[in-house]
């Protein structure tokens, strides 16, 4: 990540149609820096660089590069991205 880039909230990037962003970029949390390890629909987990801890925090304070986002297809006929954890009530089981 480098140091001139003007870095934006993650919760303001807006994907592609039928795509959502992805993980396994750099980031910014409290000033410090981190990996992103996977963006869930309000909150982001983060990896922290020197000790290697996983936390989870919410995507207004995950600061990004913006044009470093990565993203992935989602899945528009089941309504929902491929990192489902729960099946969504009232949705049939396939």
């Amino acid at each position: 990540m480098s140091s001139t880039a003007q870095l934006v909230p993650l919760a303001s990037i807006v994907p592609p149609l039928n795509h959502e962003v992805g993980g396994g970029f750099d980031a910014m949390v409290a000033g410090e820096p981190v990996r992103v390890r996977a963006v869930l629909e309000r909150t982001v987990v983060v990896e922290h660089s020197d000790s290697g801890e996983r936390n989870v925090v919410r995507k207004e304070l995950c600061m990004v590069e913006e044009g470093a986002v990565p993203f992935i297809p989602g899945n528009p006929s089941a309504g929902v991205g491929p990192r489902q954890w729960r099946r969504l009530p009232g949705k049939p089981p396939k």
